[in-house]
């Protein structure tokens, strides 16, 4: 069943939203609404509009903030273009109002995951994507259905899929083969194995009745090639195909004189749907004749009936044309498809990276029904997986691992985490070693606005963390590696890593950025790019409530807080070191009181003393613990303790 160009191609986000962050971005727009929407009962329309961007400028100046003035009907547009993806996931109704699965995502409440999302080991945040991307509907031929369900399902049938592959199955599956998990997956199948390209696979099911006619007659109409920037962009075509028909029957001279009048007329309209430099390579060669360049022509059917040709040229047509909407949407759907954590896109392969969602999804892939018998509920949407393919579908799971892996049922836990953690290593071993973290932090420390660490963040990030978020998760590794790799990273970071552990997103303000157990001690880091004179609003009051809230939380055991900058405040430094004489209460709930030891440390010195084991290093740093008196605590005993952590790399 193909159901063509009626059937909308698959886009998760929108194209006026261009940004490598998007989740960051996400994060900061639902925000901004969380405010602007709390208190307001007004309808969604071009008045709110208005303001609502005005509000996410002042909010978000360095995303949104950038350009000059934007007219009032450009900054309606705006603000309903750049929120519809919000929609698209169930983060917003279509008033812009948060729905649970929004709170749920910039809330990062790990006390709503589910028994899924703990075997997965993926954040709130993560959860949230995954569930408004699986309960995600579009139509195709009257029908609606779920896209990720299908994608998921091919992926059961086909294991990894190349980029183009994935671009088929889920941004064009259901326009090409009808939303059919047996029909995608053969299609996919045949294009890998018939060596087919992605544009051929898209062209034949674009064609339309004024293009049949073309075939037919070669009577070329503006309906049959059109172009939505108007009539002067379809006459290059009309132009070129018609130089084109001309040269293929007779080559000569007067024919290749036309030809390159009509590619240089054309310009980059024809380039991009006929590609006529790569379809007639003798095109580049000074003083190729005609019969040299008809002898060399690439275009199928170039020797066929006219007939025949003419339906090649449409299907190229329709395909490049197709293709080049199927790309725009692809780096946006993979962005959203991969902060689920889930998904990966390795060496650019479209896989499920988690080993245990590759054991569920296999489970429940008979439970997963693809056609949606109407739009899901804000309930609906916000649902766990534990409980979305039926109640029982964790038992089946584990009983699938259970057999398939021959190992007793309490060991399932630990076979998943190691699976994880070997996956972890090698993934970051291949990019993020010891040497070029502490390059890259010592990049950061020189000048983290420098031109050389956005190309780190480009690079070796895929532009997905901000600059601060890089930072702490360079920090992490730092830290890991500093250890021998003695705790489990992705339990210590507070941030959210995507399905390749990239960072997306920031730690919530909860708890601290960077937690875990080393040598019986609880290890609290704080990390920021906070300037000196920002610390003292920004930093101060969360470091010592999330250092209090950890001792009380584990009262028996020694705790002990890095807290690691760019630069550091004296005053806050001064304010840290005596924490540990006031008897501090938590304000989580929890009971008792702390006197938190809190040492603080410049980026540059931290690079350094990384290259010292971490168990040596808190040693001396809890020696400290026990020196109290007032005097010690007014003098450089944070300096010095600075230099004797060096001393120890």
């Amino acid at each position: 069943m193909t159901t063509g160009r009626d059937t909308p191609l698959v886009h998760l986000g929108d194209t006026s939203f261009r940004r490598k962050d998007v989740i960051a971005g996400y994060h900061d727009m639902l925000e901004a609404l969380a405010e602007f929407r709390d208190a307001d009962a007004r309808p969604w329309d071009a008045v709110t509009q208005l303001e609502f961007y005005g509000a996410l400028r002042s909010a978000a100046p360095d995303i949104f903030g950038s350009g000059g003035r934007v007219s009032a009907d450009d900054a309606a547009k705006r603000a309903r273009t750049y929120t519809s993806a919000l929609v698209k996931l169930g983060f917003v109704d279509d008033q812009r109002r948060l729905t649970p699965l929004g709170i749920l995502f910039i809330g990062a409440d790990n006390a709503a995951l589910d028994g899924f999302d703990t075997r997965c080991s993926i954040t709130a945040e993560n959860s949230a994507v995954l569930r408004g991307a699986l309960t995600y509907t579009e139509e195709a031929g009257g029908l609606r259905y779920f896209p990720v369900r299908l994608l998921l399902r091919v992926l059961h049938r086909l294991g990894p899929l190349s980029t183009d592959e994935f671009a088929l199955a889920f941004i064009a599956g259901a326009r090409v083969f009808g939303p059919d998990v047996t029909a995608v997956a053969d299609g996919v199948r045949a294009m890998r194995t018939g060596g087919g390209s992605l544009t051929e696979a898209l062209g034949a099911a674009e064609r339309t009745l004024e293009q049949d006619h073309y075939i037919v007659s070669g009577r070329f109409t503006p309906e049959a090639f059109p172009n939505g920037k108007g009539p002067a962009f379809i006459e290059r075509y009309r132009v070129y195909l018609d130089a084109l028909s001309a040269f293929r029957e007779q080559p000569d001279a007067g024919t290749l004189a036309q030809l390159r009048q009509a590619v240089d007329h054309g310009g980059p309209t024809v380039k991009k749907r006929f590609d006529p430099v790569g379809m007639l390579p003798g095109l580049r060669k000074k003083g190729s004749g005609a019969l040299a360049i008809h002898q060399e022509a690439l275009y199928p059917q170039w020797h066929g009936e006219a007939a025949a040709f003419r339906h090649a040229m449409v299907d190229l047509f329709n395909g490049s044309r197709t293709t080049a909407l199927v790309l725009e949407y692809l780096d946006n759907n993979l962005r959203i498809l991969t902060a689920t954590g889930l998904l990966s896109v390795a060496g650019n392969q479209v896989s499920l990276s988690s080993a245990y969602a590759r054991y569920f999804f296999a489970t429940v892939d008979e439970d997963m029904a693809v056609p949606a018998p109407a739009p899901p509920s804000a309930a609906d949407r916000v649902r766990g997986l534990a409980h979305a393919f039926g109640a029982d579908a964790l038992a089946r799971t584990d009983a699938r691992i259970i057999a398939e892996e021959a190992i007793d049922p309490t060991a399932i836990q630990g076979f998943l985490e190691a699976q994880e953690r070997r996956r972890f290593d090698e993934v970051i071993a291949a990019s993020f070693g010891p040497d070029t973290v502490r390059g890259y932090l010592q990049l950061i420390a020189d000048d983290y606005r420098s031109a050389e660490v956005n190309t780190v963040r480009e690079k070796a990030f895929r532009g997905k963390p901000t600059v601060p978020c890089m930072y702490e998760y360079l920090i992490g590794l730092s830290l890991y590696y500093a250890s021998g790799r003695a705790f489990d990273p992705r339990a210590a970071f507070g941030l959210s890593l995507d399905g390749d552990f990239l960072p997306i997103s920031y730690a919530p303000g909860l708890r601290g950025d960077i937690e875990f157990d080393l040598d019986g001690r609880r290890i609290l880091v704080e990390v920021t790019l906070m300037d000196p004179n920002t610390q003292r609003r920004g930093e101060l009051e969360p470091v010592l409530r999330h250092a209090t809230n950890l001792a009380c939380e584990q009262p028996d055991s020694p705790t002990l807080t890095l807290f690691i900058a760019n630069e550091i405040d004296p005053n806050v430094a001064r304010i840290f070191g005596f924490a540990r004489v006031m008897e501090m209460r938590p304000t989580d709930g929890g009971a008792g009181t702390a006197c938190p030891l809190i040492v603080s440390l410049r980026t540059a010195d931290w690079v350094q003393i990384a290259d010292a084991p971490l168990s040596q290093v808190l040693d001396l740093v809890a020696a400290e613990q026990d020196r109290t008196d007032v005097e010690h605590l007014n003098s450089a005993w944070n300096t010095e303790l600075v230099a004797a952590l060096r001393a120890l790399a």
